[in-house]
Parts: structure tokens; C-alpha cells; sequence
């Protein structure tokens, strides 16, 4: 017989949170946040490719890592894909969508494919050359005729290789791979 629902539990604020926000007052009636916003992407756009450059660096050095292990699980692998997943989620955000789908492809083959002797060592050098090229040469999204088809066929690769030999994910809908 289940049991009968508890009842919720309210939790007062020891703290008045509205007492630690500090009020910003608009500078004139034409201040627009959102263009100082803006401006500040902008100024902060010119260091995104070093910093593309700097996650290549963390991505390359947890690989060559993991392979010094033989590929083995670990905390050589968990690093490896920590520093793939990472340029999977800033990618987009620093100007490189092509990157993201790269990133988005290799971080699955790394989560569905659980036989350390099925995984296919080649098509994850790939990946990870293909995220160096893309950034190297500012391959930044669609517009790029070379690193888009380079991406499409890497996703598509590594599509039908995770179809035939990896772990089913019950939570994708039959699209395992970001585009």
C-alpha cells in the first residue's frame, strides 16, 4: 500500500535578499543596458579566439594523456572529455558553431561507445584535428564551404559508427548528434 504524501515542508529566508541587491540607477534617460551589454561583447570578441585556442591547448594535452594510458578508463578519459564537452558548450558562444557540432559528435562517441576495444582511436584524432583546423583557419560556421562539409562528414561518420556499435540512448530522438 503506498504511502500517504508527505506534507511540503515552507522554508523561511533568513535573509532579505532584496537588502543585498545594490539599485543601479540609469546614467540618463538614453542609457540602454543592452548596448553596454553589446559594446562589452564586442570588446571581449576580440580575445574569443585566443581563448578557442587556449581550450584546443586543455583538449590536446588530456588526449595525448588518455592515450598514454592506452585509452583506458579513468581520470585521463574523464579529463579528455570534460575538455571536449567544454568546447561543445562555448564554442557557439565564441564565434566557432562548427566546432560545436565537431565537439557535440566526439563528446558522443565518448559516451556511447563503452568497449574500450571498439573505439575507433582514428575517428577521434579526427575529431580532434578537425576542431584544431576549423579554429586554426576561422572556419566559423556554414558560410565556410570546406569546414562545414568537413564537420557534416565527421558527424555523419561517427553517426553510423555510434548506430552500429554503441549504447542505445533512450533520450535522444533518433538525433544523436548536434547540427
Amino acid at each position: 500500500m503506498p504511502s500517504a504524501p508527505q506534507a511540503p515542508e515552507i522554508i523561511e529566508a533568513k535573509n532579505d535578499l532584496r537588502k543585498k541587491v545594490r539599485r543601479i540607477r540609469r546614467l540618463s534617460p538614453a542609457d540602454d543596458p543592452v548596448k553596454r551589454a553589446e559594446a562589452a561583447i564586442k570588446i571581449l570578441s576580440e580575445h574569443f579566439d585566443d581563448w578557442m585556442a587556449d581550450e584546443i591547448n586543455v583538449m590536446f594535452a588530456a588526449r595525448d594523456a588518455w592515450r598514454a594510458t592506452g585509452y583506458r578508463d579513468g581520470e585521463e578519459r574523464n579529463a579528455f572529455y570534460r575538455a571536449v564537452h567544454d568546447i561543445k558548450g562555448q564554442s557557439t558562444t565564441l564565434g566557432f558553431p562548427l566546432a560545436t557540432q565537431v565537439a557535440a559528435s566526439l563528446c558522443t562517441l565518448i559516451e556511447r561507445i563503452e568497449r574500450r576495444d571498439l573505439l575507433p582511436i582514428e575517428m577521434i584524432d579526427k575529431h580532434v584535428d578537425a576542431i584544431r583546423a576549423i579554429v586554426r583557419e576561422k572556419a566559423k560556421d556554414e558560410n565556410d564551404r570546406i569546414g562545414a562539409r568537413l564537420a557534416a562528414a565527421l558527424v555523419d561518420l561517427a553517426t553510423a559508427y555510434v548506430e552500429a556499435h554503441g549504447r542505445p540512448d533512450v533520450e535522444d530522438d533518433d538525433d544523436i548528434f548536434v547540427r
